[in-house]
């Protein structure tokens, strides 16, 4: 349902013989025992949530119980730190982990959650993921209208931002919802579209998804010489894919196929090791279908014993975990192991639960269908209803008519008279409605030309402002600065002509001054325009400006970055560099606080900035309503860069400020 391990590592694994592969996953573990360690020393910060969930990821093909518990730590310290990305994606990590326990319930709540959080975010890849996975929630529940309505909104989402590999994942699973519903030649001509794609590709583990589901298909079609011109590359998949789920399910195709074929002991085999992978996954909906399959396979060898034995536990899972269309299946084998034992009363009584779920299962069928029609084509059913009284009514008059003429004539001038000024006054309220529309979009046309002509003076405004900065800077240090080198030289040379100046007291204080003055020269040069930030970039700048700040021990200043080895756009280093300057000064000002921490952290084209003081905080409302010269100046900056800003302030607490932009470079 979702990718806990990079697609290069799967690829990878797949490729590798047996030797290097388990000295890959020799490598995987030493890189799990490192994230462990990592951890923990980490701190109760962002870095400590995403490396929660990169390690919930890397162990959730294995052991979703471990997995469970680096999304709850990873979600709870999300909370207590208010990091809404990390709730966000730490909930549909949880979402999912409860999915394949089997926990339906759970798994919907926090999908609830990670749709709410995700909803703002600028990047939508979230929301799409958000909408396979619901997708996901809805075909294990048997709702497969609704499975194909999240499947195609998510499918949507990512073909939109040019996600192919989440289009194709998503595509796929419409291709199941597509099979469920028994329209498997649909799903065929899509399996055979999207295979050569991820061959060329070489993405190797939705090539096994797909192979998977196309078999299976290709079997219920009884095209079963073309389902064996795949057996081969999917056992193949099936055998060194690290995705559990994939290869249990790809072994339960092979032997549905070799059962096709009668060939009944090759089949039990793939079965067993089908039910081997999903007793490691610990998903029971995969438990009770194997077991299903072990037992009718045997009920085919008359081995009656073994048949009775799988289908019970397969029965008992099922009934367990309210598996409705797996009790159904179930129950047909066991009328037919009780039919072949003698046992026609209870082989009876399970022939009529597997009728009786029967007509449950089709009118849940019905019933979903007949929702999800209704909620796409209510307004066109709708207008079709009303069409059709209208031609009803229409015939009446016309019966009407012909029995009595002239009353018939009176009533179609009537009718004429009022489909007339029906239509006059439907006519005017269309053009009265087109009229305001066109109006409202007028002046959206205008309020958007006047917000890009904000944008553009905003944008001019702090150029000027930096360019007139970085003038002063150069002229500064290169102007004044020089003259007061020549000027200190001179005095130098002024000392060692006349010796006698040396014990001068006026002469002394004259020369203190002229070096003090180049001193705060120098200081008013760098902080209009700091060089270290113009040489080795906005790290190396924040770092000397912090030091600059704990200098006067009077507040500690500690900088997290995360993802910043390479250098941004001049600009926005320079417009980052003024907002994080301007925090600090009104920290500084107004805060009384000792302890400010800073954070950058990035992920692609997504750069998040997050400033926290434990100073006495302020009401953010008022400061808003009063316009504040430093809280006015930052939002005009963060404008500038077209990003997001949110602060949070509490009493006696300390205040928080979070800003989030999308970055243009590469």
């Amino acid at each position: 349902m979702f990718s806990r391990i990079s697609l290069a590592a799967a690829i990878w694994l797949f490729f590798l013989p047996a030797g290097l592969q388990r000295l890959a996953a020799q490598m995987t573990r030493m890189q799990m025992d490192s994230l462990q360690l990592i951890l923990a020393k980490a701190k109760e910060d962002t870095n400590k949530v995403k490396l929660l969930m990169t390690l919930g990821n890397n162990v959730g093909y294995s052991d979703d119980k471990k997995a469970l518990q680096y999304g709850k730590e990873g979600y709870d310290l999300s909370r207590r730190i208010n990091y809404p990305l990390g709730i966000g994606r730490t909930a549909y990590l949880l979402a999912n982990t409860y999915m394949d326990l089997g926990d339906f319930a759970l798994s919907d709540s926090f999908l609830n959650v990670a749709e709410k959080y995700y909803l703002p975010l600028p990047d939508r890849s979230y929301l799409g993921t958000v909408y396979d996975a619901r997708g996901g929630w809805n075909f294990m529940q048997a709702k497969y209208w609704a499975a194909a309505e999240n499947y195609t909104r998510a499918a949507e989402i990512f073909d939109q931002i040019k996600d192919t590999s989440n289009s194709i994942t998503t595509h796929q699973n419409l291709i199941a919802v597509l099979a469920q519903t028994r329209n498997f030649e649909k799903a065929v001509t899509l399996s055979l579209k999207v295979l050569p794609v991820l061959e060329k590709r070489k993405d190797t583990l939705q090539m096994g998804y797909t192979l998977q589901g196309l078999v299976t298909d290709l079997i219920y079609l009884d095209r079963i010489k073309e389902a064996k011109e795949h057996i081969g590359t999917l056992r193949y998949i099936a055998d060194h894919t690290p995705d559990i789920s994939l290869a249990g399910e790809s072994y339960s195709t092979i032997g549905t196929f070799y059962f096709h074929e009668k060939d009944f002991r090759t089949a039990v085999g793939f079965f067993k090791q089908a039910l081997q992978k999903g007793e490691l996954l610990g998903s029971q909906y995969q438990i009770a279908n194997h077991n299903k399959s072990i037992g009718s396979t045997y009920l085919e060898l008359n081995d009656l014993p073994n048949a009775e034995k799988y289908l019970r536990m397969a029965m008992d899972v099922a009934r367990r975990y309210h598996n409705t269309r797996a009790i159904y299946n179930i129950s047909i084998s066991l009328s037919e192991y009780y039919a072949k034992t003698g046992d026609y009363r209870n082989a009876y009584k399970s022939l009529l639960r597997h009728l009786t779920l029967k007509d449950s299962i089709l009118n849940v069928d019905t019933r979903n269908y007949a929702t999800y029609l209704e909620s796409k084509y209510d307004s066109e059913k709708k207008e079709a209803e009303i069409l059709r009284l209208q031609k009803v009514q229409e015939q009446k008059d016309f019966d009407i008519r012909r029995r009595n003429i002239y009353i018939g004539i009176g009533a179609g001038l009537l009718v004429f008279m009022l489909l007339l000024l029906s239509l006059l006054r439907r006519n005017f309220r269309n053009r009265q409605k087109l009229a305001s529309q066109q109006a409202a979009l007028q002046e959206e046309k205008i309020g958007n030309m006047e917000k890009q002509q904000q944008v553009l003076s905003l944008q001019s405004m702090i150029n000027g402002e930096e360019t007139e900065r970085t003038r002063l800077a150069r002229d500064l240090h290169d102007g004044l600065g020089g003259l007061f080198s020549t000027v200190k030289m001179h005095f130098s040379s002024l000392q060692h002509e006349v010796p006698s100046l040396q014990g001068h007291e006026l002469y002394r204080k004259t020369f203190e001054l002229v070096d003090s003055a180049s001193e705060e020269l120098r200081k008013i040069a760098h902080n209009l325009m700091p060089e270290v930030l113009m040489k080795l970039g906005l790290v190396e700048a924040l770092k000397d400006f912090c030091n600059h700040v704990n200098a006067g021990r009077l507040m500690r200043i500690s900088l997290q970055t995360y993802g910043m080895e390479d250098r941004l756009a001049s600009s926005t280093e320079i417009m980052l560099y003024r907002i994080i300057q301007e925090l600090v000064n009104n920290i500084i000002k107004h805060a009384s606080a000792t302890e400010v921490i800073i954070q950058l952290n990035r992920e692609g084209h997504r750069l998040s900035l997050i400033v926290e003081d434990n100073g006495r905080g302020f009401d953010v409302k008022e400061a808003e309503e009063k316009r504040h010269m430093g809280i006015e100046t930052v939002k005009s900056r963060v404008n500038y860069l077209n990003g997001r800003l949110s602060i949070d302030s509490r009493k006696d607490i300390g205040t928080t400020v979070m800003i989030d932009l999308l970055l243009n470079e590469g």
